[in-house]
């Protein structure tokens, strides 16, 4: 088991009737447990975030350690198959500019 570092929070009054509910219902055996995955969900916001700055401007090697290298790798893989997919339809010639997309699109609209 993982070592455990104890540390005291303090929660507004409606956080902390929150986490005392979810424990009551027994969705939670601890309010430990209850911020552990509250503080999980966080981490996978920020890897959101630095997987969207990653792709838009690039990151900073401080910011890539931030990011699982699993995760990033993932990424890279999802953006290559993206890459040759697009590749593959432009070589099938199943591509259109943006103006004959949006007729073909109106079209259907319109039955």
């Amino acid at each position: 088991m993982a070592i455990r570092q104890t540390r005291s929070i303090s929660l507004p009054p409606q956080q902390d009737a929150f986490v005392e509910r979810l424990v009551t219902l027994g969705r939670y055996r601890t309010a430990s447990e209850v911020i552990r995955h509250g503080l999980r969900l966080l981490e996978q916001v920020e890897h959101r975030r630095l997987l969207e700055k990653w792709m838009l401007e690039g990151l900073s090697e401080e910011e890539k350690d931030r990011i699982p290298p699993e995760l990033l790798d993932r990424g890279r893989t999802h953006f290559r198959q993206l890459a040759d997919d697009a590749l593959r339809e432009v070589a099938d010639d199943r591509t259109s500019d943006g103006s004959a997309a949006m007729e073909r699109l109106r079209r259907r609209i319109e039955g």
